[in-house]
């Protein structure tokens, strides 16, 4: 079945469906008959921040469906991997980036007081700690260049829960990551690489289990669909919000000619072999985890 909020976030743009390309006119015939079984009206207006408005509404969603069978996970939105327990490495050059100089130069004056107080010529003892306190910054402050600051994407839907060997009492202990989602509402050439490189870096930066990570579209054509989900290994899955209605609009639309059914046997190898799931699919499959 459709996501329950699906419908909320489908439209028409200029006269054509918010999740067809204006350039490609297949993309605007298979949105057409995709929305037509959906059931959207032709005068609903696209809504103007359409991932804004799904990213909320999926969160409010999946933690309504999965409260009953799975209390203990928590859904959020926009959130950084070094949030949790196994990313939360990753913000070591953060702390490693972060100059320290005002309490240096705090304690360097102190120093220089308390010297002077006791009788104690400070001048000399004070610039040979300056100086060896600037060949040390200088030291950190090219080690951080060199490593740069280079960070993965945010999830767009992270689930987590906390860490249950952790004491109760442990302060600021981190959430376990269980699964992570990339919200694409629609799919070019540009968007296709930010979820292969997101599950690409979680694989190799995890210390510890690695979440299940997925893609979540709306996107109608089973090319973009395959570009994104046959076999890279980067995602687990590709999850899409209306995939029923989709079957029946790619069978309908894609019969013409050798081109178009050589597409349509494609995306149904990709239903066939689970890796073009539908909504319900990731809500059963977290409601696990």
């Amino acid at each position: 079945m459709p996501a329950p909020f699906v419908l909320e976030l489908c439209g028409f743009r200029e006269g054509r469906p918010n999740t067809s390309d204006k350039k490609d006119p297949l993309s605007q015939e298979l949105g057409r008959a995709f929305f037509e079984l959906l059931g959207v009206p032709q005068d609903k207006s696209a809504p103007k921040t359409v991932d804004r408005e799904w990213s909320a509404a999926m969160v409010a969603d999946l933690a309504k469906q999965i409260a009953l069978a799975a209390p203990h996970l928590g859904v959020r939105a926009e959130r950084r991997l070094g949030e949790f327990e196994q990313y939360a490495h990753l913000n070591a050059l953060k702390a490693l980036a972060e100059d320290a100089s005002p309490a240096v130069a705090t304690a360097l004056i102190r120093l220089e007081r308390a010297t002077h107080s006791v009788g104690v010529e400070p001048a000399q003892l004070v610039d040979e700690l300056k100086e060896a306190l600037a060949v040390a910054d200088g030291r950190r402050r090219a080690l951080v260049d060199l490593l740069g600051d280079e960070s993965p994407l945010r999830l767009d839907v992270a689930v987590d829960r906390s860490v249950p060997s952790t004491p109760t009492d442990a302060p600021d202990v981190p959430n376990h990551l269980v699964a992570g989602f990339s919200l694409k509402w629609t799919l070019r050439t540009d968007r296709l690489q930010d979820p292969r490189t997101q599950g690409a870096k979680m694989a190799t930066m995890r210390r510890g289990r690695m979440p299940h990570f997925a893609a979540v579209t709306m996107e109608p054509r089973p090319y973009m669909l395959g570009r994104l989900g046959r076999g890279t290994g980067d995602l687990d899955c590709v999850y899409h919000l209306a995939l029923s209605p989709l079957i029946e609009a790619v069978q309908a639309v894609l019969t013409k000619n050798k081109d178009r059914i050589r597409q349509r046997d494609m995306f149904m190898r990709m239903v066939e072999q689970r890796r073009l799931l539908d909504y319900d699919d990731l809500v059963a499959y977290v409601a696990t985890l």
